[in-house]
């Protein structure tokens, strides 16, 4: 690959992402990053053969992306269990403006099984996989009859307020104190 037919493979996957995760999968086409870039959409099919294979492309590397901050998150010490997990959810967080789990499972009805299929395990190994790693680290106190997967998957489809301005916590608070509440009121509930 040379190195003008690989800037304009970055260049591509750059404008894909920022439009696929502010947007998500429906409400982006190719047209659109081929116009942003000022390029033909032959051009972009070059690099990528379609649309969905862009998408799966895209999910796949901010993913390992994400998935690496949070194994390294998860391999700091922390004095309080609950910072670690308000700085694992900060890494997703950052990357997504909007709820990731809606992002990627929302996508599927226009998906092929097989991207579903890649999709779904690109989202278990490197968003469900280290906060359940969390879990089971004992770091917190799960009740018996909650296992560390279940722990996790509740907890990150529990994030969608962080997401949202709609149903934003208070609005005023930094992004890490907005996770901090969102994050009390997963682990200890709303009653005293």
């Amino acid at each position: 690959m040379t190195v003008l037919h690989e800037e304009t493979r970055d260049r591509i996957l750059g404008a894909a992402t920022d439009l696929f995760l502010s947007n998500g999968y429906d409400q982006t086409s190719t047209r659109q990053i081929a116009k942003i870039l000022d390029i033909s959409q032959p051009a972009l099919y070059h690099y990528f053969g379609d649309k969905e294979t862009l998408f799966v492309e895209v999910i796949r590397a901010v993913g390992s992306q994400i998935g690496r901050e949070m194994w390294a998150v998860l391999d700091q010490t922390y004095s309080d269990p609950v910072d670690q997990l308000v700085d694992m959810t900060h890494a997703i967080l950052t990357r997504h403006p909007r709820d990731v789990f809606t992002l990627i499972h929302g996508s599927f009805p226009s998906l092929s099984a097989d991207n579903q299929r890649v999709l779904g395990m690109t989202f278990g190994r490197n968003y469900v996989a280290p906060i359940e790693a969390f879990f089971a680290s004992g770091a917190v106190k799960l009740h018996e009859n909650v296992d560390a997967h279940t722990a996790s998957s509740f907890y990150i489809t529990s994030l969608a307020p962080l997401f949202s301005t709609f149903h934003s916590l208070k609005p005023q608070q930094s992004r890490k104190e907005q996770i901090q509440q969102l994050l009390n009121l997963i682990l200890y509930g709303v009653a005293r």
